[in-house]
């Protein structure tokens, strides 16, 4: 899962900002400050995975549109490159599909691997392509260079050990990250996910050659009688571990080895030094495909809610389609609410009631349905395009919240994030309050249930910052360390700068800037 994001060189990001993921992330700040360039990143990292694409970026699909490379780049940037940033939380049981051993950590409950993530892109022929990608493990640095025919220089650091390669081909140009290969008169695209599987294929030239010089390296720890084969054999149940786990797994792995066991206690520092890099090169289409799938998982569950929904209709045709999410700009509302079955329905207009003191109903009138408001005044539904604007803008927010965190059986392993821009927009303060509290209620108990879950939005409401605010000091549940506030500013250079305001243990704003509502 993400858990910080970066740009460099988009858009008015000229400098690299980084910016930390809270379980509610808030954007702030005047109008063309930056704050939809970095919201609106999110969905085009999603349109850029759904795709089938020939880069890693689609700067113009389904949810947003950036226009091309040329439009998204800094102006009067020197250097002709955009580079995006992660930092990745990698659970243990994904990095374990790819082992062939699994290590118990027990003791490290719902523990996370962290991996800095970053890309790098440029234009060739109006294409974008990979320049650079650069992961930082916790023992190892991978760096990964392409040229304009996509060969690729790779270096792997680990201590003061480097390792350097070229003559590799990179292929699968639509990931993210692309996998590495040496060239060679035939070859096959990687098409497996599972460690198991790749262990099966013909094609592992550059992995072997690193497991190779490796098993030569540390061959004089063993005795002279051993066969270089098995030790080679031995290496490649190593797979992408920790250099504390890939120490323990080598004694294991040669516990039989005499010789070796005993060189081991006496050198072990050396050896593992020596050969850590090593199984690093070994396992580097498996740490590309973990990134791939965990930036994939990532941005394949954000849910956009586009600044200005959908106009409601008086009457909406009916068609016998199963949806199953909010369209961003909420133009599938009235299908998705007449698909629901009458349970369904029946707990929705529940919730609706219970947190916003309105509900919502699907009446069918022949071959057409509405959508009926009742505001609890009285008994009397009202159609929603007789309402007030703000209804239609707000609803489409409700009910994609309502659908995936109390419709859906929410799972551990799906991470969930809404990205939603002007959340209040022609909404009257108390129900912006209502909003911000039900941000806060779902948040809440994602946490308690474990499900990485986060609603990230950018506003211009005091009502809605505030009502934040009182969660917190009310001891709802919502602590300060769940909410982030970012506010976003332009400096005499108009490039963005964005400064971290925070919520202390009361509640009380932190770091906020003076007159910042008022103007003055």
């Amino acid at each position: 899962m993400i858990i910080g994001i970066g740009l460099k060189n988009f858009r008015s990001f000229t400098d690299r900002t980084f910016i930390e993921l809270k379980p509610i992330t808030v954007f702030v700040g005047k109008n063309s400050s930056g704050k939809s360039s970095l919201l609106r990143t999110f969905p085009l990292l999603r349109q850029s995975v759904e795709e089938n694409t020939t880069g890693p970026i689609l700067w113009y699909g389904r949810y947003v549109d950036f226009g091309d490379f040329s439009d998204v780049l800094s102006r009067n940037s020197e250097a002709k490159e955009i580079t995006f940033s992660f930092l990745l939380a990698v659970p243990d049981d994904m990095m374990q599909k790819y082992t062939y051993y699994r290590i118990n950590n027990s003791d490290k409950k719902n523990s996370h691997n962290y991996i800095e993530t970053e890309l790098t892109v440029y234009s060739k022929d109006k294409k974008t392509k990979a320049k650079a990608i650069k992961l930082k493990l916790d023992d190892a640095n991978i760096e990964l260079y392409f040229d304009d025919n996509n060969n690729t220089k790779l270096q792997i650091k680990s201590g003061e050990k480097i390792l350097e390669k070229e003559g590799m081909i990179a292929r699968n140009l639509g990931q993210f990250i692309p996998n590495i290969h040496m060239k060679s008169k035939t070859e096959s695209p990687i098409s497996s996910t599972s460690f198991y599987l790749r262990q099966q294929r013909q094609d592992r030239i550059l992995e072997l050659s690193f497991i190779d010089i490796a098993s030569k390296m540390i061959q004089r720890y063993f005795h002279k009688n051993s066969d270089l084969n098995q030790i080679t054999d031995s290496f490649k149940r190593i797979g992408f571990y920790s250099k504390s786990n890939t120490e323990e797994l080598v004694k294991f792995l040669f516990k039989e080895q005499k010789t070796f066991t005993k060189n081991f206690s006496v050198y072990r520092n050396e050896i593992i030094d020596e050969l850590y890099p090593y199984t690093i090169g070994w396992n580097i289409n498996n740490i590309i495909d973990i990134v791939n799938l965990s930036l994939s998982e990532s941005c394949k569950n954000v849910k956009y809610i586009a600044p200005l929904r959908a106009t409601s209709e008086r009457f909406y045709r009916f068609q016998d389609l199963q949806v199953n999410e909010i369209d961003h700009t909420g133009s599938n509302l009235a299908m998705l609410l007449n698909s629901l079955k009458a349970n369904d329905r029946l707990k929705f207009e529940e919730w609706t009631k219970s947190n916003f003191d309105f509900t919502i109903k699907v009446e069918q009138s022949g071959s057409h349905f509405a959508i009926l408001i009742n505001t609890g005044e009285n008994n009397e539904n009202y159609n929603i395009s007789d309402m007030g604007f703000g209804y239609s803008q707000v609803i489409p927010i409700v009910t994609a919240i309502w659908l995936e965190t109390e419709r859906r059986t929410i799972t551990q392993k799906k991470p969930i994030t809404f990205i939603i821009e002007q959340p209040e927009l022609h909404l009257h303060p108390s129900y912006q309050h209502n909003l911000a509290k039900i941000f806060a209620k779902v948040v809440t108990k994602a946490k308690e249930n474990k499900v990485d879950l986060k609603i990230i939005f950018e506003t211009h409401s005091q009502t809605m910052i505030e009502a934040l605010s009182e969660c917190i000091e009310d001891d709802t549940g919502l602590t300060e360390d769940d909410v982030s506030i970012l506010v976003f500013e332009k400096n005499e250079k108009q490039q963005t700068v964005v400064r971290k305001s925070y919520f202390d243990e009361e509640g009380t704003l932190q770091n906020w800037p003076i007159g910042f509502f008022s103007g003055r």
